[in-house]
């Protein structure tokens, strides 16, 4: 409840200075800026009126208000950090007094229009084209013979994700012939029974040592025990703060939840990964798998070999990654140190606004062969 109270006050400021700062710009008149400023108000709503909007309505209709709610997520964060740097820039030539013209100010406000626009719209065209597959090659003299794994993270199915995206995932992970496939949380969002046939289609991704998944915090959101059913059914082992031995092999995956349901997220989730980690068997090659990318140096200490994570999604939206930075020590792409490596992805999917800037979605195959550790 307190994010959801905090979320709406940040929200409602960003439309409220926004709006002020084009009011003032095009000169409206105090009966439009009051108008706007009602308009902020159900605006900063609308996310929260989008998550209560009933099931029995139709999914198409909850498709399109959905995607305009948050789409409209990704413009006004445009519209507002354009403002804010020209607020900025306004404030260091004032002690010079320079003189901004009405006409200045106008030509500005349609200025961070047009640049929203076109960087929204280039947002939707990343966001919905080709995942692309990133590769990574390891070595260790652990493994016997070349492993292939799958690393596929962040989807976030629900009412804005379409069926032929998860056909299309299907198709791209089969082509990169899994010896293993690994899912790193977020692959559910909302409305989870609206999702049977998603669940059949991931049904049928196959690799020769098994799928396995670890839970992120939005399975949490979503519902857990709704989450473990969709897992189930799509033929996927959940590890929930244990560990599995893969039968006939020299391989251990380590599966921590996300620390969503605890408080002090971080040290919940490295407390964990501590536990986990206490007597590892030096001579497996051990998987890790987390959903936010914490822990990395308690598990390379331990002797995990490799850990993987998502959750970042690389910033989504240019230039938020720089924020992502301030909570998490590594964002995207691969870490190495000593002779572990943490590999962060950027996920396959999208969340609230369907926008990607800079950070097109993918998946990840991890080539280890056997061989010094590299």
């Amino acid at each position: 409840m307190l994010f959801i109270l905090a979320f709406f006050l940040v929200y409602l400021g960003m439309h409220c200075f926004t709006w002020a700062r084009f009011a003032a710009q095009f000169e409206f008149s105090s009966r439009v800026r009051r108008g706007g400023f009602l308009l902020c108000l159900l605006l900063a709503l609308s996310p929260i009126a989008a998550h209560i909007i009933p099931l029995s309505w139709p999914e198409s209709l909850v498709y399109i208000i959905w995607q305009v709610v948050f789409t409209w997520l990704g413009v006004i964060f445009y519209l507002f950090l354009l403002q804010l740097a020209l607020f900025v820039l306004q404030l260091m030539v004032w002690p010079v007094r320079v003189r901004i013209s009405p006409g200045l100010s106008r030509a500005a406000a349609f200025a961070i229009i047009t640049v929203t626009i076109l960087t929204v719209g280039w947002g939707f065209m990343e966001a919905a084209g080709p995942v692309r597959v990133t590769e990574y090659e390891i070595s260790s003299p652990k493994i016997g013979n070349d492993l292939r794994v799958v690393f596929l993270s962040d989807t976030h199915l629900g009412v804005q994700k379409s069926m032929q995206r998860v056909k299309d995932l299907k198709s791209l992970v089969h082509d990169q012939d899994p010896d293993l496939i690994i899912l790193g949380g977020d692959i559910l969002n909302d409305h989870l029974e609206w999702l049977q046939e998603e669940a059949r289609i991931m049904q049928g991704m196959q690799a020769g040592l098994g799928k396995y998944a670890v839970l992120g915090n939005h399975e949490f959101y979503a519902g857990a025990d709704d989450s473990r059913d969709f897992f189930a059914r799509a033929g996927f082992t959940l590890l929930e703060d244990e560990t599995e031995k893969l039968s006939e092999t020299n391989i251990e995956i380590i599966g921590v939840s996300d620390p969503a349901p605890h408080g002090r997220f971080r040290q919940h989730q490295e407390n964990v990964t501590k536990q986990l980690t206490r007597r590892l068997d030096p001579d497996k090659y051990n998987i890790l798998v987390s959903h936010r990318p914490w822990g990395f140096e308690i598990a390379r200490d331990a002797g995990v070999d490799l850990h993987l994570a998502g959750h970042t999604h690389k910033g989504q939206i240019f230039p938020f990654r720089f924020f992502v930075r301030l909570k998490y020590d590594h964002v995207y792409g691969i870490r190495r140190s000593n002779d572990s490596s943490l590999i962060v992805t950027s996920g396959a999917g999208s969340w609230g606004p369907p926008i990607r800037v800079l950070a097109p979605p993918e998946i990840v195959l991890v080539k280890i062969s056997p061989g010094v550790s590299v």
